[in-house]
Parts: C-alpha cells; sequence; structure tokens
C-alpha cells in the first residue's frame, strides 16, 4: 500500500516536474540565463538529477563562466557517471580552461563509451594536438578516417598529424584533396607548402603558392613562402623582387627576413641597394658578424678595400667559428686585391688552418707568394701542397702543373 501511494505521488508530481524543466528551458533558450539558475537550482534542491546539472553547467558554460561549469558537470556525473552528455561538456570546458590533460581523461572514456560518435574522437584529437602529442592524434584522427573518409575537416587534422609523425606522403595526399574540395582554406597552402621537400619537389611547392595566390592575391603568408623558396634555391634575382612584393603588404618584417633580403640582393649583384639593407640591419644589431661580413663583400664588390678590410676584421673578431674561415679567406683576397701581399698570406693560411677542406686557398697562396716573392720555392712549395690536397678534384691542377714545371726551369737556370 505504502509503495502505491508513493507511485500516485510520483504521478500527481510529474506534470509539475515536465512543467518546471519547461520553464527552464525555455528561459536558458530566451538567454535569460540568471533566472534560469534560479530556477534551476530551486528544482535542484526538490528533485536533484543529472539533467538538471547538465542544464546548470551549459548555462554556467554560457555565460563563459567554465569553472562553475566544471563543477556542476561533476555534480552531474555523481548521478550519472557515463552520461556521455557530461563527459563531453566536461571535458570541453577543461579544455577552453586550458587543464587539457584533465580534459582528455574526458574524453576518452566518452569515446570509450560511444565508439560511433566521431565528433567525439575528432575532440579528442585536437585536444592531443594542442597538447603536442601528435601520435595520439594521428591515431584518434587515422580511426575517424577508416569511418568517415569525406569530412574535410578531420581529414586536415589528419593531415596535419600525418606530417607531424612524418607520414609525409599521406600528408600531402590529404592536404591536395582537402584544397579540392575547400580551394579557401588558407592555412592548408601553406601547410602543404611546408610538407614538399624543397630540394626535390620545387615545381609542386611553386604550384600550390600560385593556386594559393589566385585564391588570396597578395598574401603575405603565401608571397613570403616564394621569396624564401627563390631564396634557398639561390635564385637571388627572383627571390630579391618576391622579398620587395612581400615587404609591400609586411611592413614590419622580421630580422632574419631582412637578412635573407638582404644577402639575395648583394648576390643578385645589386651592392649599394644590398649596403642600404644592411646598413639598417646594423642599426638593430651593431654586433651581428654576419651583416658585417656582407657589407664588407659589398664593399669588395664596389673596389672599396679599405672599408671591406676593416669590416671583414670585425665580422672575424666578432664571428662564431663556423663563418670564421670564410671570412679569412675574403680578408685575404681583399689584402690581395690592395697588394698587401705578405698581410694576404696570413689570412689565406688563416682560413686554411681553420677549414683544411678549402684547398683551393693553397692554389691562392701559391700564385701570391709567385706574384710578390723573388724566392720562387715557396710558391713552389705551395702549388706541390695544393696537388696534395686537392688531388684529380682541384679545380686549378692544370694550371698548378703547368706553374711547377715553369718554376722548375727557372730555378735550374738561376743556379
Amino acid at each position: 500500500m505504502p509503495g502505491k501511494i508513493y507511485y500516485i505521488l510520483l504521478l500527481l508530481m510529474f506534470p509539475f516536474v515536465v512543467q518546471s524543466q519547461n520553464r527552464i528551458d525555455q528561459l536558458i533558450l530566451n538567454k535569460n540565463y540568471d533566472k534560469a539558475l534560479v530556477e534551476i537550482n530551486k528544482e535542484v534542491t526538490r528533485n536533484p538529477s543529472a539533467a538538471l546539472f547538465l542544464k546548470k553547467g551549459l548555462v554556467y558554460k554560457n555565460l563563459q563562466d567554465y569553472q562553475n561549469a566544471v563543477a556542476a558537470f561533476a555534480e552531474g556525473l555523481t548521478y550519472e557517471p557515463n552520461n556521455i552528455s557530461l563527459l563531453e561538456e566536461t571535458a570541453e570546458s577543461f579544455s577552453v580552461l586550458g587543464n587539457n590533460q584533465d580534459a582528455i581523461s574526458f574524453y576518452k572514456k566518452a569515446v570509450d563509451l560511444d565508439t560511433t560518435n566521431l565528433k567525439l574522437a575528432g575532440n579528442l584529437g585536437r585536444v592531443y594536438i594542442k597538447l603536442k602529442q601528435y601520435k595520439p592524434a594521428y591515431q584518434v584522427f587515422s580511426s575517424v578516417y577508416a569511418k568517415d573518409s569525406s569530412n574535410v575537416y578531420w581529414n586536415k587534422q589528419l593531415a596535419f598529424c600525418a606530417f607531424r609523425t612524418f607520414h609525409r606522403e599521406q600528408a600531402v595526399d590529404l592536404y591536395e584533396k582537402v584544397l579540392e574540395a575547400n580551394p579557401r582554406d588558407h592555412t592548408s597552402y601553406v601547410n602543404l607548402i611546408n610538407c614538399y621537400n624543397w630540394k626535390k619537389e620545387g615545381n609542386q611547392i611553386m604550384a600550390v603558392i600560385h593556386k594559393g595566390l589566385q585564391e588570396f592575391p597578395s598574401d603575405p603568408d603565401l608571397l613570403f613562402e616564394e621569396a624564401t623558396y627563390l631564396y634557398r634555391t639561390k635564385r637571388y634575382g627572383p627571390a630579391m623582387v618576391r622579398f620587395e612584393k612581400y615587404f609591400e603588404v609586411e611592413k614590419q618584417p622580421d630580422y632574419q627576413t631582412m637578412m635573407d633580403y638582404g644577402i639575395a640582393t648583394y648576390f643578385a649583384g645589386f651592392e649599394e641597394k644590398a649596403l642600404d639593407i644592411f646598413g639598417e640591419l646594423f642599426n638593430q644589431n651593431p654586433n651581428d658578424p654576419l651583416v658585417m661580413y656582407y657589407q664588407s663583400l659589398c664593399y669588395k664588390k664596389l673596389k672599396d678595400f679599405e672599408k671591406s678590410e676593416k669590416l671583414m676584421k670585425w665580422a672575424i673578431e666578432g664571428s662564431t667559428p663556423d663563418y670564421v674561415a670564410e671570412m679569412y679567406h675574403h680578408l685575404g683576397q681583399i689584402y690581395g686585391q690592395q697588394r698587401k701581399f705578405k698581410e694576404s698570406v696570413k689570412a689565406l693560411e688563416k682560413a686554411f688552418e681553420m677549414n683544411p677542406d678549402k684547398v683551393e686557398v693553397l692554389f691562392e697562396i701559391a700564385t701570391t707568394y709567385e706574384e710578390f716573392n723573388s724566392n720562387k720555392t715557396l710558391a713552389l712549395n705551395y702549388y706541390r701542397i695544393y696537388l696534395e690536397e686537392a688531388g684529380e678534384a682541384g679545380k686549378n691542377t692544370t694550371y698548378a702543373l703547368e706553374r711547377i714545371e715553369k718554376l722548375k726551369e727557372d730555378l735550374f737556370f738561376e743556379e
């Protein structure tokens, strides 16, 4: 009998519960969140449930109060620990708060409970990407792709993870399909360019850049990629032009980009223009040896050897070992141009000492000695050392052999 009474009371209360729920839903729909919270809290004291706490959490979420949203969802999970909606909302709120490790555990539980929910799996994959955990993200999106290969958004995530986990060919294939389906996807153009090997797939890189520029004319990112690719492949004239096009839309380029532009300009044969660029870089960083190095080279080309010498010395003093041998080589040539032969030989010897692979420096030492020193034995010895070090691969082997024979004859007659 008591059970029957309870059942009757429940039936009598049901319309009021439904009415209250409907009133709460209407308040939420009308974005009257403060009143909705008041009604939810009243109802929670009378009849707490997972559904009510879900609504409470959603209200806080709409107010961007994610801390209280998480608390409400957590309370709801005490009533229904396997409620997928509560698990998903908890995970999403944690992710917004930056608690991505916490978000993963809730997303994983939700995905395990509903393996057919690809949206949940996609969200889990996105959190892995935020944490730069690309291998599990790749596994998640590969699983999604196996079930639905038509979703462009998920395919884009898989392409990104494939590139990050060294599945390069798969990444290229996926990005190409993504762009075919959505040619206005700006990010995918840049990512696809980065997928290609710039040393081997230049035609593909340029094709993607030009296709992207058709969709986004004068886009700074694509112009930068084009200029950088031309610079890397030592097409300095076109690179200089594209850098200048890039600067038309990017008014505050970074230091390294200006450096690349200056180097491209120098190698394109515009030394005076390059000096202006390196002058600006020098003002920004007076202690950069690479700037002084290229300033010296510019003055060397312009035959202002006094300035060139001074700058190359400064560059050497402030440089790192990787550059020093090349700098001494140029300094030796600068001295030679000024007919400072003793200084030239010392600098060239220093260049070879710091980098024994620079065997052609030995040839330059030999020719320098031959030009200024009356004792031709020194020149003869350096030609011989050059032939021993360079072997058949030497660029000036034939000439060195001819000079050895000539010097030997001269020395014989002098005796």
